[in-house]
């Protein structure tokens, strides 16, 4: 019985993060996750989002290899920083935010001064400025906090992210 029970208990934590961001996991990724699977994860966040009237716009934070939280845009809050909020944790010193947008410069200064590993996304700030998603005053390279270590960044391919956006 308590066989049965551990396995269906590991079962649902490995699901969890599928079920959560409602993108599909294979038994490939289940053991061995990649920055696609991530980057669906947060492509279905801003499909949801936008399917909701929102911006189109998603992120999810990666703790430790592990899915910890997922974000859409609020009012002024990008979806990183309610990714960030999700987490409720102080640091995010081993996670890694994928998102379908560049993170704005509130969200970059969100992301560093919480110390993550790195940021992945897919859509341009002049993309995403262009499509009208968040405004060019979103992105002003003056008012990035100096005081920290800035996170590394890296833009990545993927099309149904780009789509999104009408790329």
């Amino acid at each position: 019985m308590k066989k049965i029970l551990l396995s269906a208990v590991a079962a649902l934590v490995i699901a969890a993060p599928a079920i959560i961001a409602q993108a599909v996991i294979t038994k490939v990724d289940k053991i061995a996750p990649t920055d696609q699977v991530y980057m669906d994860m947060a492509t279905e966040a801003a499909k949801s989002a936008k399917k909701a009237g929102k911006k189109a716009d998603g992120a999810v934070v990666i703790l430790n290899n592990a899915f910890h939280s997922s974000g859409k845009p609020s009012g002024d809050t990008s979806a990183v920083q309610d990714a960030i909020g999700k987490a409720r944790v102080a640091s995010l010193e081993n996670a890694k935010i994928y998102t379908v947008n560049e993170p704005t410069t509130e969200a970059l200064n969100a992301i560093s001064r919480r110390k993550a590993q790195a940021v992945y996304f897919v859509n341009s700030r002049e993309d995403v400025v262009k499509a009208g998603i968040y405004p060019a005053e979103a992105y002003d390279d003056s008012k990035i906090d100096t005081t920290v270590t800035q996170v590394p960044m890296h833009q990545m391919a993927y099309d149904a992210a780009s789509k999104l956006i009408g790329k």
